[in-house]
């Protein structure tokens, strides 16, 4: 999403997830608003693939290897960005993965995988950032309309991002006392790969979309809107806050009924 804004200039950015997807969207709105960027992703073919445009207002982006679920590999992506720009002003917690199984058959593997990537990945990523930042400092989390508004045979999925949520509550209260701020982004149905299956299915789509008020499916770079938003000084009186980017997804129910007077 191409911008005349500088807000980030001069700011520093770390960004997980950051190879594909919103991750990937977010990391790029940064660098073109003027931030010096470190994309930290474990999927170096996707890397390899990328080639991110030089961002403008001397922004800057670079790639760095490494597993959110690894305490170590998100050291060292902190500690390459700190050597390289000398500090922290923004992190965001994007690496997050799914999975579609009834509860009856999400095994041992499954669960671990989603709550070491999709909890610990944040845990870490939130308390190594937070260490390197002073006040001032801004981090913005992925969750998923899930965390409160779940679908069925997501039971482990679910169940990652509402505690990834209730982490985000508590943690804006312990960080306030740092002047940081943490808020957490909910989107829904977002056109990336995770979500192909639903979004290019030609039955499958439309007939979700029927629950959409918008009747769309939502663009990473709309969630990277959000995010930016949220680590911005545009912000800088919100913390904790939830913010939902589903096109109205989970406000409710329409019912396909006639006006008519009741009573």
């Amino acid at each position: 999403m191409a911008s005349d804004s500088s807000r980030f200039a001069e700011r520093t950015a770390f960004v997980t997830g950051a190879a594909q997807g919103m991750g990937r969207a977010i990391a790029s709105a940064l660098a073109e608003e003027g931030a010096r960027v470190l994309a930290f992703d474990r999927d170096e073919d996707a890397f390899a693939a990328w080639q991110p445009r030089p961002g403008r207002h001397g922004g800057e982006l670079v790639t760095h290897v490494g597993d959110v679920a690894s305490r170590a590999d998100v050291q060292a992506g902190l500690d390459a960005m700190t050597e390289r720009w000398g500090r922290v002003d923004v992190v965001v917690a994007q690496a997050g993965i799914a999975g579609v199984v009834a509860l009856d058959d999400i095994d041992d593997d499954a669960w671990s995988r989603l709550m070491d990537v999709n909890m610990r990945g944040v845990f870490l990523t939130v308390q190594e950032g937070a260490r390197r930042m002073g006040a001032g400092g801004a981090v913005v989390v992925t969750s998923s309309t899930n965390a409160f508004f779940p679908e069925a045979h997501t039971a482990h999925y679910s169940a990652t991002k509402g505690g990834v949520r209730a982490f985000v509550k508590a943690a804006a209260l312990d960080l306030a006392e740092r002047g940081i701020r943490i808020n957490v982004i909910h989107p829904g149905i977002i056109r990336t790969r995770l979500a192909a299956l639903l979004t290019e299915d030609p039955v499958a789509g439309p007939e979700y979309l029927k629950g959409v008020p918008l009747r769309r499916f939502g663009e990473p770079e709309e969630i990277a809107a959000a995010a930016l938003f949220l680590a911005s000084d545009d912000a800088s009186y919100i913390t904790g806050a939830d913010l939902v980017v589903d096109g109205g997804a989970t406000v409710g129910v329409t019912l396909a009924v006639e006006d008519q007077e009741l009573g």
